[in-house]
């Protein structure tokens, strides 16, 4: 039996990966959010059904809990590019017209629509603290300026995937994708031509052959 190895080349760009990786390690760590959600439903389902006994308080958390996921979920789909796309035809487009559209699309819609939410969303949390907003129900959750303040926060975290984003796909529409830039004359690299350059990156794969 003897083993071989083929390499598989990939492309990154530095400050893009910067920018991914700080939105994924928030929304990874927001993910587990999902695990208390769970609880919270099981916890509400048998006090209604098991002891027949509706709590509005579950009932509100978990809306909550639902919200938290949704919210924080929408940068981590930019980032890991699994948002549904119609693209019957986009993906018959040449791919520096598919970069082009990602940056109408991100400069005119994605990016204006998060800044305004953002900027907006600071004076509705603001608010709901100042007047100690509560549920409406006696029995509901207080202090929801809480829950309020997921809305900057995670459009915050959806600005700086959409910009992550703009810049790849800029970057990508000047440089062919499928060849890295080449490599510096001398040995000193500028740090900001570095940061914003698509660069090789060698994955070593196994195979083996069986004789």
């Amino acid at each position: 039996m003897g083993a071989g190895t083929a390499a598989v080349s990939t492309y990154r760009i530095p400050v893009v990966e910067k920018l991914n990786s700080f939105v994924e390690r928030i929304g990874n760590l927001a993910a587990w959010v999902n695990v208390i959600l769970i609880a919270v439903i099981l916890a509400s389902v048998f006090m209604r059904y098991g002891m027949n006994q509706a709590m509005v308080t579950l009932e509100e958390l978990t809306w909550y809990l639902y919200a938290v996921g949704i919210m924080f979920g929408l940068s981590y789909g930019v980032v890991k590019n699994s948002h549904i796309r119609v693209d019957i035809l986009h993906s018959k487009f040449p791919r520096k017209l598919q970069y082009a559209i990602e940056i109408f699309g991100l400069l005119f819609l994605l990016l204006p629509f998060a800044i305004v939410i953002f900027h907006h969303s600071l004076e509705w949390v603001w608010d709901s603290y100042a007047m100690n907003e509560a549920s409406s129900s006696p029995q509901g959750l207080s202090h929801r300026w809480i829950i309020k303040s997921v809305i900057p926060v995670s459009f915050f975290l959806l600005i700086v995937a959409g910009i992550a984003r703009l810049i790849q796909s800029f970057v990508l529409f000047r440089h062919d994708h499928d060849a890295p830039q080449p490599a510096e004359p001398s040995g000193r690299i500028s740090l900001l031509r570095h940061m914003f350059s698509v660069q090789a990156h060698q994955n070593e794969t196994s195979t083996e052959e069986k004789h």
